[in-house]
């Protein structure tokens, strides 16, 4: 999950983290998105709120994604507290699902409690910034929700994500419209900061990535399903 700070100061650093946002003792303002959270309990206790069910749906998410044998490898970009992560690796019970996150205790937690989601498939990793650190060409789909809009240097990021899918691989881009009217009950970030879905297909297109499916039943969010074309650009390392 996204990280928040209450921190106004000006250089904003690349975050890649998904997910709904603990509230900062100061509201973020318009032009920068807040970075780490300050109470990461509160925060976990916000992610796994059952209300969140309600507008996120994450079981039919998961349902409509692209078809994954019981031995795929997933990674689920800002895993957070395992919200999607435990869904994931109930879908593919054989395989693994990467828990990614740049937060060690998120990590943490996800460690604690996979036994007992029975979810032992879910292998929490530590990722930086600017890179997931996935291994090259061994991930059927990758998945981020809620993250797309706190990833800077979007199209850099997400040929890092095309070098670790397998050929034929999946991308799947869950995030808040540019318009949606979906308020501060489902943590979206101001409306100016979002970025829309016209903007990340044309930013995902430049990293090798093809449209090839949208789901529209979300009520505040884009659903894209996209395929890794084949390999194109450099892999930029950082």
């Amino acid at each position: 999950m996204r990280a928040i700070t209450c921190s106004t100061s000006g250089t904003r650093r690349l975050a890649l983290i998904i997910g709904a946002a603990a509230a900062c003792h100061q509201a973020p303002s318009e032009a920068e998105l807040p970075l780490h959270y300050p109470d990461k309990n509160a925060a976990i206790a916000r992610f796994n709120d059952p209300e969140r069910s309600a507008w996120a749906m994450p079981d039919r998410v998961v349902d409509a994604l692209p078809e994954l044998g019981p031995a795929a490898t997933v990674a689920d970009i800002g895993a957070g507290s395992g919200y999607f992560a435990r869904r994931l690796a109930t879908r593919v019970p054989k395989g693994v699902v990467y828990a990614v996150d740049v937060d060690s205790d998120f990590k943490r937690y996800i460690e604690t409690n996979r036994e007992a989601w029975g979810t032992p498939n879910i292998e929490p990793r530590l990722a930086v910034y600017e890179n997931p650190l996935l291994p090259a060409g061994q991930i059927d789909l990758v998945f981020l929700s809620n993250t797309y809009t706190y990833i800077d240097h979007r199209t850099l990021y997400f040929r890092e994500v095309h070098t670790a899918l397998r050929a034929g691989g999946s991308l799947v881009i869950v995030d808040f419209r540019k318009h949606a009217a979906c308020g501060d009950t489902h943590d979206c970030p101001p409306k100016a900061r979002r970025i829309g879905r016209d903007t990340a297909l044309t930013e995902l297109t430049a990293a090798g990535f093809v449209l090839t499916r949208e789901e529209t039943f979300l009520p505040h969010q884009y659903f894209l399903i996209l395929t890794k074309t084949a390999d194109k650009h450099p892999t930029h390392s950082h």
